[in-house]
């Protein structure tokens, strides 16, 4: 693996992402925002999963790197009206409500 494919990851990461987006990403269990998606938003759930395979992946590198990187099982969350102005706290909605 070369340090030029996690760029590559974490570049598609970010170019999915947006300022206005509504979608973020959080592990289940544990409530982390995973790296490197961590303080981005998605427009859209679609697009959220799409960076958080992506995010899977890169992390799945970056552990041939450092084993102890926390395993995170990524979920996509929508923020809701009330919490507009505090993107980490939302609700957590499942693959049924979508």
């Amino acid at each position: 693996m070369s340090e030029s494919s996690l760029h590559a990851l974490r570049d598609r990461i970010e170019t999915l992402a947006s300022e206005t987006g509504s979608y973020y990403l959080v592990c289940v269990r544990c409530g982390d925002r995973p790296v490197p998606a961590a303080t981005l938003r998605f427009e859209s759930r679609p697009v959220a999963r799409v960076a958080a395979g992506i995010t899977d992946r890169y992390r799945s590198r970056l552990r041939e790197y450092d084993p102890a990187l926390p395993r995170y099982e990524i979920i996509v969350c929508e923020t809701g009206p009330e919490t507009e102005s505090r993107p980490f706290e939302a609700r957590v909605t499942t693959q049924s409500e979508a």
